[in-house]
């Protein structure tokens, strides 16, 4: 209790500071922040930078929308962008948006080769032409019009930065608070162990209107029971990650309402395809056949998540709704097990799962309660994720028989999930099944080649390759968590974008009052 009024002590002081003519949104996040340097961020400042910079597009509800660029076309292969920009669009320091400054700002990222940059792989050279247009040479094909709507290491900053000093001196200035960006709100207040405040910008090109926060805050209360009483009663307006029980019991609170989507987050049970007995297909399908899904989904989830189809989430390009959801049959993997020839008996297997993470802990016990009904005998090992990922970088036929983790992704493409989780590597990284396939390989590097200039050739090769990955079995898709997001009555017109994680747009919102 002496927590929660602490917090909420500092909330109300912060809300006296500010005279009564403005308005003010309060936004409570579980972790603090990291850096503030756009080229560079990786991890939970994409909260704050998504307010502060913008992109040349965005990516909603399966859609790209223009934002900095109003259109943009390609050449015929792919390999030559085009974007036309918008006018009268000012940085934060008055700079005007120009074809240099974004030039400038995606130069930087791919110079500091840090955290997101690798999205601009594709990227030989970027031509101005003119202050408004901006032109990319590609060293392959690319989808650049999608990879410019990250939710990291493509937001446009202004040039006038480079005054500061090297490149060093620049980051050191972002990660004071400063901010050189042309989105709604301004750096106000800089401390990523407590609060993050952010005031409006006036010169914002969309403008404003009377109900749209004048502040925002973003308040670090790790504790999410504390954060469940402080948007209950108003002290906050906006926070996720509740403990699912919970929110069951905020349903009925007419204080609040639950805002939901199906992110693009899924938790995958991957099986080593190259060591005994999963190594051989059918036994893969077997334990397959016998995961309990829907039991998972609502023991675990209570029902906040879904299952996809395939290895793309649902929701997103490519989604594999051709095939049908693997559902428990005892029968069938009873059945498989008997073709597999594999003796249950005469194997130990070695499930692993992250110490820290409760829901793949209750996955991971449903999952060994029903392979123990096919007298199959599994070990949980609970390991922290350096330790678990080390393992299964290591020699695979001595690593780990299942491997239980989250992929989501950076770029909203498909290839992001597969080449990461399934294309073969020289050096093991995230290939945690250790299936190598040329044919897969080949479908999916050319399918990502495709998305900018022919998407239904790319969606067909990416649905080839959901096939294959079903015949084979080198992993399954256990769920696809929800995007929950809790919110204060008093807030009007929120909804969440799972394509960037734990961000509220705080422009796109409104007081109710």
């Amino acid at each position: 209790m002496r927590r929660f009024l602490a917090v909420s002590l500092a909330v109300l002081v912060f809300v006296a500071a500010f005279s009564q003519k403005q308005t003010m949104v309060v936004y409570a996040y579980g972790s603090e922040m990291i850096t503030l340097d756009p080229s560079t961020e990786f991890s939970n400042s994409i909260i704050v930078l998504n307010n502060v910079y913008e992109t040349l597009t965005r990516y909603v509800d399966g859609k790209l929308e223009p934002l900095l660029a109003t259109e943009w076309s390609a050449n015929e292969d792919g390999t030559v962008w085009t974007f036309k920009l918008r006018k009268n669009v000012k940085f934060h320091d008055g700079t005007e948006l120009t074809s240099e400054a974004v030039k400038f700002s995606i130069e930087r990222t791919i110079r500091l080769a840090g955290g997101p940059a690798y999205i601009w792989d594709s990227v030989q050279e970027i031509e101005t032409p003119d202050p408004y247009t901006v032109v990319f040479k590609l060293k392959y094909p690319a989808n650049i019009p999608l990879i410019a709507s990250a939710g990291y290491g493509a937001f446009i900053f202004s040039p006038k930065v480079a005054q500061i000093g090297d490149d060093e001196a620049i980051t050191n200035w972002f990660n004071a608070g400063n901010d050189a960006g042309t989105g709604p709100y301004t750096i106000s207040k800089y401390d990523p162990k407590t609060q993050v405040v952010l005031r409006k910008f006036d010169g914002y090109w969309r403008g404003w209107t009377e109900r749209k926060f004048d502040i925002a805050v973003i308040q670090i209360v790790p504790d999410p029971s504390l954060r469940m009483q402080m948007v209950t009663s108003g002290k906050i307006h906006i926070t996720r990650e509740l403990i699912y029980d919970d929110l069951k019991k905020l349903e009925s609170n007419p204080n609040v309402y639950i805002a939901q989507k199906p992110s693009f987050q899924v938790l995958y049970l991957f099986f080593n395809t190259k060591k005994f007995p999963f190594n051989n297909p059918d036994f893969r399908a077997a334990v397959a056949y016998a995961i309990p899904y829907k039991e998972i989904i609502d023991h675990v989830l209570l029902g906040y998540g879904l299952q996809p189809k395939g290895i793309i989430p649902k929701g997103m390009f490519g989604y594999a709704d051709h095939l049908p959801f693997f559902s428990q049959d005892l029968q069938k993997a009873k059945e498989l097990l008997t073709k597999s020839n594999v003796d249950p008996k005469s194997v130990k297997l070695v499930l692993t799962y992250l110490q820290s993470n409760e829901s793949e802990k209750k996955a991971s016990e449903l999952i060994w309660a029903n392979l123990k009904k096919l007298g199959i005998e599994v070990e949980l090992r609970p390991m922290n994720w350096e330790q678990q990922w080390a393992w299964a970088r290591s020699d695979p036929s001595k690593a780990q028989d299942m491997f239980i983790m989250y992929w989501w992704p950076t770029v909203m493409t498909p290839y992001d999930f597969l080449f990461s989780m399934f294309h073969s590597e020289e050096e093991v990284l995230f290939n945690l099944s250790y299936y190598y396939n040329e044919e897969v390989d080949k479908l999916m590097d050319e399918a990502v080649q495709l998305e900018g200039t022919n998407p239904k050739r790319a969606e067909q090769l990416y649905k080839m390759v959901e096939t294959i990955l079903r015949r084979d079995v080198p992993a399954v898709p256990l769920y696809q968590i929800s995007d929950i997001y809790v919110v204060h009555k008093s807030i009007k017109g929120f909804t969440s974008n799972p394509a960037y994680p734990n961000v509220v747009f705080f422009y796109e919102i409104e007081s109710g009052s």
